[in-house]
């Protein structure tokens, strides 16, 4: 099985996607975001009533293509044409250390860790092969190691899923 062109590299704010996406281009992949993919074609709205920029990831969808191999970086991109998703998951308690550090305002950090415990969007099955993987107790580097070790696989389908809620 080869690998898919697009690989969507998703989870909660906090989780460790962007650093794995640096590693991920220091390897020689191709790496964008959903962010740079928005802007490119247009797809970002207007700031809503908490300054963000929210993005037509609808519209998004409809439009973009992958011809050739990247790593889409972002909390979106399991909602394009990804042939594969790479869910980065952490623990809530981890995960809201994080966020602190980052100075998000409180009601920010408690809906994020919410979305976590849950398992945010990916309790459906998001665009193509899927994989969760645990940023927990895991260094970057052996993270990004795991991956691309899942993708050279031709990323299959994973499990389990990770379930905090159950565990805790």
């Amino acid at each position: 099985m080869e690998p898919p062109l697009a690989v969507a590299l998703t989870g909660s704010p906090g989780t460790g996607k962007t650093t794995i996406a640096t590693l991920a281009m220091e390897a020689g992949w191709t790496v964008t975001t959903v962010t740079a993919l928005a802007e490119k074609h247009g797809m970002i709205l207007e700031p809503d009533e908490d300054a963000a920029r929210p993005i037509d990831i609808d519209r998004l969808a409809s439009v973009v293509e992958f011809n050739t191999p990247v790593l889409i970086d972002g909390h979106l991109s399991h909602l394009l044409p990804v042939g594969a998703s790479a869910i980065i998951r952490c623990a809530p308690s981890v995960l809201e250390a994080r966020l602190r550090s980052r100075d998000y305002p409180s009601w920010k950090i408690k809906s994020n860790v919410e979305w976590e415990m849950v398992g945010g969007p990916w309790g459906d099955k998001p665009n193509g092969r899927v994989a969760e993987f645990d940023s927990t107790n895991m260094s970057p580097h052996t993270l990004w190691i795991n991956i691309e070790k899942w993708l050279s696989s031709g990323s299959p389908d994973c499990h389990p899923h990770i379930d905090w809620l159950s565990s805790s």
